[in-house]
């Protein structure tokens, strides 16, 4: 009786694994949509880069290709971070973890090979420090190439809030002439010669064709660039529902705001090179000061009998 029921209840376990089973290949779990766009995203990305990149890449290459993996593995968020910085600095990360790369290992290497040399002339230095020193410089290279970056791709994204600020002055004016921003935006872009103008224009050109509309598509250049006035600028128009009048009033405002942002930054850098001259004006006075008067201290000293 023992043995029956022991054999039924392993019976009905294999049958609720076996329905289990069944159950799973016909109904599976849902993808996770999000785990898997980002894992076709990064895919793509490396893929791109080796397309681009040369088929027998140098060895500091290598190394960069194999930090570039290493970010990607444990710090995705850097990357990402970096990504907005590289492209409006029109930069790929290869070529500039690439040159990174080299910097970083020639300040690296250059102590030792320079306590070596002297050993080998007979000094007697120690190799103590030298790996110290070396990896204190590949540090510091490493962060002042980051700097340089974040410093670079700060004035491009000042140069294309300006650039951004005319188009929309042409687009306001252009509606306020009694064109649709349908026909304003375009019209615009074809003006300037700028590369601002260039990818709005592009941007605006594509839109239909990928299904978006003309704000989305700038507002997805924002995104990529990380410009905040094309993001806002989005969903400013967004809020608006194509209504064309408040679309109208919407943009004619952003632009007022930008002309008067615009010309407080304009403001401020004259008065910052004004109190610059002003310094160096006082500085230049105080030296010919000093230079005219000198003489005179020197001979009045001499007669004094002072040494």
């Amino acid at each position: 009786m023992n043995h029956a029921t022991t054999g039924v209840i392993v019976l009905g376990a294999l049958l609720a694994l076996g329905l289990l089973q069944l159950r799973w290949l016909l109904f599976p779990p849902a993808p996770d949509l999000v785990a898997e766009i980002d894992h076709w995203r990064r895919g793509r990305e490396r893929a791109t880069e080796r397309a681009d990149s040369p088929q027998q890449p140098s060895p500091i290459g290598r190394i960069a290709r194999w930090v570039a993996e290493l970010l990607r593995t444990h710090r995705p968020d850097f990357l990402d971070n970096l990504a907005p910085d590289l492209a409006i600095t029109q930069r790929d990360l290869q070529s500039w973890l690439t040159r990174v790369t080299g910097l970083a290992l020639g300040f690296g290497v250059a102590p030792i090979v320079l306590v070596l040399a002297r050993r080998l002339r007979g000094d007697d230095v120690t190799v103590t420090w030298a790996p110290i020193v070396g990896a204190v410089l590949a540090v510091m290279t490493v962060v002042l190439s980051i700097r340089d970056l974040r410093n670079q791709a700060a004035s491009a994204r000042e140069e294309y809030t300006q650039a951004l600020s005319i188009y929309l002055d042409l687009v306001a004016m252009s509606m306020e002439a009694g064109q649709g921003h349908a026909q304003a935006l375009p019209a615009a872009s074809q003006i300037g010669t700028r590369r601002v103008f260039d990818e709005i224009r592009t941007s605006i050109e594509l839109a239909p064709s990928r299904g978006i509309t003309a704000w989305e598509a700038l507002g997805q250049l924002g995104e990529r660039y990380r410009i905040a006035e094309l993001i806002s600028l989005r969903s400013s128009i967004e809020l608006a529902q194509d209504d064309g009048a408040r679309v109208k009033a919407s943009l004619i405002a952003r632009a007022k705001t930008m002309r008067s942002s615009r010309l407080a930054g304009a403001v401020e850098r004259a008065n910052k090179a004004t109190e610059s001259m002003r310094q160096l004006t006082l500085v230049a006075a105080m030296l010919a000061s000093v230079y005219i008067a000198a003489p005179y201290i020197l001979a009045l000293r001499s007669a004094a009998g002072a040494p």
